[in-house]
């Protein structure tokens, strides 16, 4: 079958575009190779900061982990002090022993005239006071053991966190740069008003996940990992933390978290597409907190209650605001196609 000048193939969707599809091809190749360029690039930057990076990232767990070291050692210290260590409450106890000075040495102590006989002895009464603080922490200090930290269990673990961090850090330091290259490439496809909505709705959109990444790493995850080795302390278990494994953990959360944020957005893009309306929101707000607390439960990357609720929390009052925010963002008045006079039957 063959097409004149004045027909077009039916099956061709650029057929009203200024592109032909292998035009379009073209376009999205070379914004690929733009965006991996930046990201080699990115990644370079990444490799020289990934030490930095990952003292940033270790810092939290390290912090809890001396205040938990530092909790036990005061801990015995306190038990040791109060007498439950008979031999050690007998060696901090004040005692009285008799020493033997030389008269002459006693008068030049006191600043006196030497006496006579100077050379003669004299036994005094001294009343001795030990290192009580000082022996008691070295004598907890030696119980408790050595302070916890991070370990590697293999000798290539070290290096594969580095480079790991590593690519995180390009990954967000391209992440601009290779945004930037996708929406030039799709927003040539958009309608004005498509762009508009863009433009407003996506710095909402990234201050949500920068508030939701903020909230985890410097609020959440702090008070997580002191509560989960309070179940050390309470059991009486010494924590010995994998690097490997910490590296996952405050990745995943931070990432679930900013993800999470995004639920007002969401709400609105289903209420803009008309799937939903405020008053359904409105109606079964029960039902979605409950479901968010499910979700919670699901997402959390530490099975704890806390780590559930402090992502739970949030969510319910996100689902406010995104009440809120299909109120102030209503849909736009439905345009009804009026028939071509053409068409119309009479009957």
């Amino acid at each position: 079958m063959s097409f004149g000048d004045s027909d077009h193939d039916p099956d061709d969707m650029f057929v009203h575009t200024k592109m032909s599809f292998w035009d379009h091809i073209e376009e999205l190749r070379m914004h690929l190779w733009k965006a991996i360029i930046g990201f080699v690039a990115a990644l370079v930057i990444g490799l020289f900061i990934g030490q930095y990076a990952v003292e940033f990232i270790a810092r939290p767990v390290e912090v809890q982990l001396n205040k938990f070291y530092e909790r036990r050692v005061k801990s015995v210290e306190e038990k040791l002090q109060a007498g439950n260590d008979a031999k050690l409450n007998e060696i901090n106890m004040h005692k009285e022993v008799e020493m033997r000075f030389k008269r002459g040495q006693l008068a030049q102590a006191f600043g006196l005239p030497e006496p006579a006989g100077a050379s003669e002895f004299v036994d005094v009464e001294v009343q001795i006071r030990p290192l009580k603080l000082a022996g008691v922490l070295a004598t907890a200090q030696r119980e408790i053991g050595r302070r916890p930290a991070l370990s590697t269990l293999s000798v290539t673990e070290a290096f594969i966190v580095y480079f790991k961090v590593s690519i995180y850090c390009g990954l967000i330091l391209a992440a601009p740069w290779i945004f930037y290259q996708i929406w030039s490439f799709v927003a040539a496809g958009l309608y004005t008003h498509e762009k508009k909505l863009i433009h407003v709705y996506l710095p909402v959109s990234i201050f949500l996940f920068l508030a939701g990444v903020m909230l985890c790493q410097f609020f959440v995850i702090p008070v997580a990992i002191d509560y989960l080795l309070s179940f050390n302390e309470w059991m009486n278990l010494e924590p010995d933390l994998r690097l490997n494994e910490w590296l996952s953990f405050a990745i995943m959360m931070p990432l679930i978290f900013g993800a999470a944020f995004q639920l007002p957005l969401v709400m609105l893009f289903l209420y803009r597409l008309g799937v939903v309306d405020v008053p359904l929101y409105r109606k079964h707000r029960r039902i979605a907190m409950f479901l968010m607390a499910c979700l919670a439960v699901v997402l959390s990357a530490s099975p704890d209650v806390f780590s559930m609720m402090s992502l739970t929390v949030p969510l319910w009052v996100l689902y406010e605001f995104g009440i809120l925010m299909c109120v102030w963002s209503p849909r736009p008045a439905e345009e009804v196609d009026e028939p071509d006079p053409e068409e119309m039957v009479e009957v």
